[in-house]
């Protein structure tokens, strides 16, 4: 290769360099850039999907697999409870009918409650979440809807509310169908909202419970609690977990909701798919990851800043021009989650606008702090009554709006990654014509010399092939004559068949 070609060569690699970390420095997406900042922690799972977040701050400290669409098994009953909690009351008696006691899996998990058997739905709760007890769960189910079926409806519904994306439920017990399933985040979301139901909370926290008479039990029949961490006499015993659920079938694996507090922090933590007794060493992993690896931080005022909200909100067209900074806030402490020690600088906000129906008619907007794309803290804004909703000629073009929000709600931070992608980008292109240019510049030079070399030969009589046929003998005999004469040199150029010395034909050539 020639000096020039190297030339080309180390050039093109400079561009290419420069544009890759050009690209490294401004993509969001970069690997290199996403956590480095912040230095979010990190453990070891055997499930195959697990999740921790924090119950104050809605914060994802820890995820891995956390959108799979994986089997839940009886962790489904926590839905099942705050479904029934919304729809009745606990004094209401639950009237077990034969379809509701024998329509489960041969084995599954029972509190010894027969057909005919009535019990309340305080009973009937305990038993759903402390023993699991399937039979529990068809009851409240068609005590509610009046069949497990519309009561599947309402699960759906309720999670949906919730923000659960990624699930989708067909029974109140969790036991196997192909069709019932959820994700690690879509129980976190799940067990977030049970944290916050003082009902769900006091009755998960037993460990024991006495349910009423039946058939069976006359004097009444008493229940356990079968997660393992929440009990005193078991090796998995942890102080700081104060409600959950356990969950177990052959295609789900073991299945676990954990909620625990310390400190003023509320965590929950979920896995999924995972081994028996890896569930439990697991949630512990994860529970240790949240309290000490992260701490929850009061939002620097600075970083709720309502005039560039409200100007987000008018250019977004979710309300009017007459709204003012003052007529937007959100109604609580704002808290966020980072790791342990980390500052607030450089943090960045997002406003979504697909809301759940269950918020009230005041909240326009759900606040989210992100730090590097990590959610670290969600919040719903609220407006005053008196400022208008923008809204658009049809419809349609407020979904067509509303689906684009998210994208055009950008922070500075993210704009300015935008820009450099486009630069560089801009450099890559350069880069490439200029490369095509020398590429076919070279080509260019080639095809004159072969023209020149083609005369040469023509000059001297010689033709392309014999000239070649020349050059291959002497590239075989140069190493055989280093150290020979110039007259031994000069006939190495002898032809055996007659032909004249190419030499001899150059010399009278030129005379």
């Amino acid at each position: 290769m020639t000096t020039e070609n190297h030339g080309r060569v180390r050039y093109v690699t400079a561009v290419l360099t420069l544009t890759f970390l050009i690209l490294s420095i401004f993509n969001p997406c970069t690997a290199v850039t996403a956590y480095a900042a912040w230095n979010f922690p990190g453990t070891e799972l055997v499930a195959e999907a697990g999740i921790v977040m924090d119950a104050d701050t809605g914060a994802v400290l820890f995820q891995k697999n956390a959108h799979n669409r994986e089997y839940p098994a009886s962790i489904t009953k926590v839905l099942t409870a705050l479904v029934v909690l919304d729809n009745c009351e606990l004094t209401e008696n639950v009237t077990f009918s034969h379809d509701d006691v024998y329509n489960v899996d041969a084995g599954s998990s029972n509190a010894q409650i027969d057909e005919g058997d009535v019990l309340t739905v305080e009973d009937c709760l305990h038993a759903l979440l402390l023993k699991s007890a399937n039979e529990a769960a068809n009851a409240l189910a068609c005590h509610v809807a009046g069949s497990r079926e519309a009561f599947a409806e309402l699960m759906n519904k309720k999670a949906q509310s919730l923000g659960c994306t990624d699930s989708h439920f067909t029974n109140p017990s969790g036991l196997f169908n192909e069709n019932h399933y959820t994700s690690a985040y879509d129980m976190a979301l799940i067990g977030m909202a049970a944290m916050k139901n003082e009902a769900f909370m006091e009755i998960d926290s037993h460990l024991s419970y006495k349910l009423g008479p039946t058939a069976r039990n006359p004097e009444g029949h008493t229940v356990y609690m079968e997660h393992k961490m929440l009990r005193n006499d078991t090796g998995y015993s942890d102080k700081r977990v104060v409600a959950g659920k356990t969950g177990y079938t052959r295609d789900s694996g073991n299945t676990l909701i954990t909620m625990a507090s310390e400190n003023d922090r509320h965590l929950v933590a979920v896995v999924l798919k995972d081994k028996n007794p890896s569930h439990y060493t697991d949630t512990k992993a994860l529970l240790d990851l949240g309290f000490y690896s992260t701490e929850k931080q009061l939002l620097d005022p600075a970083l709720f800043n309502t005039e560039d909200i409200k100007n987000r909100l008018i250019a977004d067209t979710i309300v009017d021009e007459s709204c003012n900074a003052s007529d937007l806030s959100v109604k609580q402490d704002m808290f966020i989650s980072l790791p342990v020690g980390s500052t607030q600088e450089g943090l960045g906000y997002r406003l979504n606008y697909n809301l759940p129906d269950t918020v009230g008619m005041g909240t326009i907007a759900e606040i989210e702090y992100q730090a590097d794309g990590i959610t670290v803290g969600r919040y719903y804004l609220e407006k005053e009554q008196t400022v208008a909703v923008a809204t658009t000629p049809e419809e349609t073009a407020a979904e067509e709006t509303k689906e684009t929000k998210v994208v055009s709600s950008m922070d500075v931070k993210t704009l300015g990654k935008t820009i450099g992608i486009i630069l560089g980008i801009g450099v890559l292109c350069t880069g490439i014509i200029i490369g095509i240019k020398n590429a076919r510049d070279s080509r260019e030079l080639d095809r004159r010399m072969k023209e020149r070399r083609a005369e040469r030969l023509k000059d001297i009589n010689i033709s392309e092939e014999e000239f070649m046929s020349v050059l291959a003998n002497r590239r075989e005999i140069r190493p055989k004559t280093h150290n020979t004469s110039h007259t031994k040199r000069q006939n190495h150029y002898e032809y055996t068949n007659g032909r004249r010395n190419v030499s001899r034909g150059r010399h009278e050539q030129r005379q």
